[in-house]
């Protein structure tokens, strides 16, 4: 749980980078964080975690979702905004996920804030809505880029443009992964990285620029345990200033020169770099930089082959417990750990144990239940096998009738029917940092033989656990009804989308009268207007909309209903309706949609523009689109200007630069073009904005340009539909073949 990482990739788990500069050093020392004083805070947010972890979702949710409002100026609300987000982004419910991380604003730990960022642009990727991922992991990469998590961003970064089949944008984005450092002189000389998995090495040194040709460079790696390995670093991306290079770790005994760091516990890596011209005017000096090897444990109870962690154990038979550190591989034989293994049960805690509490509800948490320890045993674990770090050993948890008999002096571990067994291993060295951690693994202890496998149906009676059944099967007939649809069998989609409107419906009537948990509801009422849209229901969806509204006016899904109800105003034509509603969002002091309602009001009046001027141009009279267009633009300037870092700011731009080149002002088209290129990157629109920037240089009778910018476009995004267009020009040496009409500029601004 400690890990930053939420995936397993090796990659992104094992990219530590030692930062060698040759020609840079020192930084300030950075202030050091205050704590927090308010210990109650923190004891409910501890308490709301370990409710997570032991699987009680929906008192954990309660919990952590009390601490912002019983504690509205302590920084802890944050970490639990945090806890939410990430709880809710396991369960696949990104919508609230996203609306969770986007509180987090304020917070004075920069982590907290990038981790926040990184979790989202997570989300919207497993949503498939790319545009938005860009625009959240683009701030880490820029706003945090001495952080571990501008490295994982770059890895989705690059993971967000294969999906789009941009392939050159994905693997430029990936070299990138790694290269993050902290420029702090205190980071440097305490770096961490850990051990067993690749270490990445990078060297800055702008004097290469000129002295290197060959693009390759050479560190020498030395292992405080004796190993020496040589690595070569080659250039990083299209910077001839840095480069980067890499070497795997290993537990093990020295074997120099075959390429693998062999490394034990405890181990400091050195890697040595000859700077042959400093900024001081120095030749031939070496240039150091260390790093200390950590492992990160963990522990728990596996099955009899240790390979998989299990739930539960019989009691009186043997249990296995295992332990991964390679901190603890200190010599080349085999090593030892010990853990200590309890038995533990739950009991209600009474009123007068309670901690004190100016809450009342805090108080009533804190009074529900406790952990009670029943009895204690200290165990011992040996190495599989030499330098493995895997530490291996057995408990039996002896079940007994009558707890006055334990004696919690004997080697004999007891347990009794419903109790937890727990194992505490201390690590002392991670990569979390310098305080020991105690690593938890629990399992439940069972009574009996496993029965033999039997086929079962349950039945479900509780009305809570019927409704998120319901809910849960009516989004399966949203998704059905959507791919119906898409594939242009609407009364099939109708037909299905009916029958997931009749389970919400049941959900909605029944969680009203029982007074369930709200988030089911609200959650509801979500499905219940997506599947009216499927059926292009519009009057029925707003009417949905409009219910939620009024049953949860401080709903954080009424922005959401808001812009569905806009949207649907803008689609049957309603265009000032459509305007009012999503000026609504855009006042709303805490949405989350803001520059999305922005960005719509802009395309309401550019879909008003754009059809005054067919219309006049059917009956025969001359149009006047760039008249027109002028609320557009300036709607647009607005979304730009007010939310520069939102997924919609990009497009934005792009609308203000096709309209330049409406207005045949193609200087300022270009230099527009050219600063959003730069801005994002990332952006969906790039090969429409590398076109018309090829259009706005022939403007301006600039050959050169339009054809290096159409060489961009093949060479960036060669499966494009402009590619065509591009490579024509291409082979017109990017002159302009004849003059661009106005019709033509018209089509090259839509």
């Amino acid at each position: 749980m400690r890990n930053v990482a939420m995936r397993d990739s090796i990659v992104i788990r094992t990219l530590i980078a030692v930062l060698l500069l040759a020609a840079w050093s020192g930084g300030a020392s950075a202030a050091a964080p205050k704590k927090n004083p308010d210990m109650k805070a923190k004891q409910q947010l501890a308490r709301g975690l370990e409710l997570l972890e032991s699987s009680q979702d929906e008192r954990a949710v309660k919990l952590l979702s009390s601490i912002p409002r019983l504690f509205p100026k302590s920084q802890v609300r944050f970490k639990a905004f945090l806890a939410l987000g990430k709880h809710f982004m396991e369960k696949s419910q990104y919508e609230r996920a996203i609306s969770q991380f986007n509180t987090i604003k304020g917070c004075e730990d920069t982590d907290i804030n990038a981790d926040s960022l990184y979790q989202m642009g997570i989300c919207y990727f497993n949503m498939n809505r790319y545009d938005n991922a860009f625009a959240a992991l683009r701030k880490v990469t820029n706003e945090y880029a001495g952080s571990v998590y501008a490295n994982e961003s770059f890895y989705y970064i690059g993971q967000c443009h294969f999906k789009l089949g941009r392939w050159a944008k994905a693997v430029e984005a990936l070299q990138r992964v790694g290269t993050s450092v902290s420029s702090k002189a205190e980071d440097k000389q305490n770096i961490t990285a850990e051990a067993g998995q690749e270490l990445f090495f990078k060297v800055v040194d702008k004097d290469l620029v000129v002295l290197n040709r060959e693009g390759k460079i050479s560190a020498k790696v030395v292992a405080n345990s004796g190993d020496v390995e040589t690595i070569t670093l080659t250039t990083l991306g299209k910077d001839p200033s840095q480069y980067i290079g890499k070497i795997p770790t290993k537990l093990g005994k020295p074997n120099a020169g075959d390429d693998v760091l062999q490394i034990i516990g405890g181990d400091s890596v050195t890697a040595t770099y000859m700077d042959e011209n400093t900024a001081a005017g120095l030749r031939h000096q070496k240039v150091l930089a260390a790093v200390r090897m950590v492992s990160t444990a963990a522990a728990g109870f596996t099955n009899g082959a240790y390979s998989e962690y299990v739930e539960g154990v019989i009691g009186n038979t043997e249990s296995f417990l295992r332990v991964k550190d390679m901190d603890r591989d200190i010599t080349h034989n085999k090593d030892t750990v010990q853990v200590t293994i309890s038995t533990r049960y739950k009991v209600r805690q009474e009123a007068a144990d309670a901690v004190a509490s100016d809450s009342a509800e805090y108080a009533n948490e804190q009074k529900r239940e406790i952990w009670k320890t029943r009895d204690t045993i200290t165990v011992t674990l040996n190495e599989t096998e030499e330098h493995t770090g895997v530490f291996t050993g057995k408990a039996v948890p002896t079940i007994v009738t009558d707890p006055t008999g334990i004696d919690p002096g004997d080697k004999k571990l007891s347990a009794m029917k419903g109790d937890d067994m727990v194992c505490v291993y201390v690590d002392t060295r991670h990569m979390g940092g310098e305080d020991p951690v105690e690593v938890k693994g629990t399992t439940k202890v069972f009574i009996g033989k496993p029965n033999d496998v039997a086929i079962r149906h349950w039945l479900v009676d509780d009305p809570e656990q019927k409704a998120r059944k319901n809910l849960i099967e009516a989004k399966i007939y949203l998704k059905l009804a959507g791919i119906f649809k898409d594939v242009g069998l609407s009364t099939k989609a109708s037909v299905k989308a009916e029958q997931g409107i009749k389970r919400v419906d049941l959900v909605i009537r029944t969680g009203l009268k029982a007074s369930m948990d709200r988030s089911i509801i609200e959650e509801a009422f979500m499905v219940k207007w997506e599947l009216r849209l499927v059926q292009d229901k519009l009057p029925q969806a707003i009417g949905v909309c409009r219910t939620l509204m009024r049953l949860f006016p401080d709903s954080t899904l009424v922005d959401r209903a808001l812009l569905k109800i806009g949207q649907a105003k803008l689609q049957g034509g309603d265009l000032g309706g459509a305007v009012s509603i999503f000026s609504s969002i855009v006042r709303l002091p805490q949405s989350t949609l803001k520059a999305e309602a922005q960005y719509m009001i802009a395309q309401a009046h550019e879909s008003n523009a754009r059809k005054s001027d067919a219309r006049a141009k059917a009956l025969g009279r001359k149009g006047n689109l760039v008249a027109g267009m002028g609320r557009a633009i300036s709607s647009y300037q607005t979304c730009a200007e007010k939310f520069p870092d939102s997924a919609f700011a990009g497009p934005s731009l792009e609308k203000i630069a096709n309209f330049y080149l409406l207005t045949k002002d193609f200087k300022r088209a270009g230099e527009l073009m050219e600063r959003v290129v730069q801005d994002y990157p990332d952006a969906s629109f790039l090969d429409r904005m590398l076109l018309n920037w090829a259009k706005a240089a022939q403007g301006m009778g600039d050959a050169a340009t339009a054809k290096a910018k159409c060489e961009q476009l093949m060479s960036e995004y060669p499966g494009s539909s402009l590619a065509p267009e591009a490579m024509a020009i291409i082979k017109a040496g990017g002159v302009k073949p004849a003059d661009t009409s106005t019709d033509d500029a018209a089509k090259a601004s839509e």
